[in-house]
């Protein structure tokens, strides 16, 4: 078994990929907890999903909360075998990819596992749209090089700034509008929110093609992926677990590195 985490500013998702398939845990990533109450967390999980006790393939770790990623590292290196390798992501892995862009270093880890997957398993020129607390697109062009992409805030942190921000608007629950001309404040902020975010990567990536000359194709990741693929007009993939596939095909290419 092969177990890969990925840590994002608001969750933390665990993935155990076994024979039998992918089972996903997900954890808040605040408040930071000791790496014993990870450890018990884990361990219940893999046992109320049946899975083998004792992984022997290692893990890897992308993270984009620095405060987490120590803990973590320590996490897996007690849970799998002693002799298995435990990776953290960084530009400079071997991804299958070349990262084209001025800043490699500074290039998320969640963002070069989106592209490494997605190139992988969809082909290039691909484009990755990850709604997450940020929504953030990545593109890999045909002769898969890693050339940019662009970030902005998620739905979830623009309804909460809305709520800060201003003296009337509140935050309102989350989950896709049913239609774009709002009748009330809640419904407005709604479909300011997710057509708004849908509408934005749409002409975004228009732009990038236009100004690349090619045509991309579009997967969408995240956790509001989910939410938004019915609203997103061009063809597109969905893949919510796309993070944790990039996790273990980066496993795969550096494990003899």
């Amino acid at each position: 078994m092969l177990i890969v985490v990925d840590i994002g500013n608001s969750a933390i998702h665990i993935g155990y990929f076994t024979e039998a398939g992918l089972h996903v845990q997900k954890v808040n990533t605040y408040p930071l907890r000791d790496v014993a109450d990870y450890l018990r967390r884990m361990d219940e999980f893999i046992r109320k999903a049946g899975i083998e006790k004792k992984p022997g393939d290692g893990g890897i770790i992308s993270s984009v909360v620095l405060s987490h990623t120590l803990p973590f590292c320590e996490v897996l290196r007690t849970l799998v075998q002693d002799d298995a390798a435990v990776g953290v992501v960084d530009h400079t892995m071997n991804t299958g990819l070349n990262l084209k862009v001025a800043e490699p270093d500074k290039l998320g880890a969640d963002r070069i596992a989106d592209a490494v997957a997605a190139a992988e398993l969809y082909g290039a020129p691909v484009a990755v749209a990850d709604f997450g607390t940020a929504t953030t697109i990545t593109a890999v062009d045909r002769d898969h090089n890693l050339i940019g992409g662009t970030i902005m805030p998620g739905v979830g942190l623009m309804n909460e700034m809305l709520g800060r921000g201003t003296s009337l608007l509140q935050e309102i629950p989350l989950g896709p509008p049913d239609a774009a001309l709002g009748t009330d404040t809640e419904s407005c902020i709604r479909s300011g929110l997710y057509f708004g975010t849908a509408g934005g990567v749409e002409r975004i990536l228009s732009e990038i093609e236009r100004e690349t000359g090619s045509a991309f194709r579009l997967v969408l990741t995240g956790g509001h992926a989910g939410a938004m693929t019915g609203l997103i007009a061009r063809p597109h993939t969905l893949n919510i677990d796309l993070t944790l596939e990039g996790l273990r095909i980066l496993h795969g290419k550096n494990r003899s590195a």
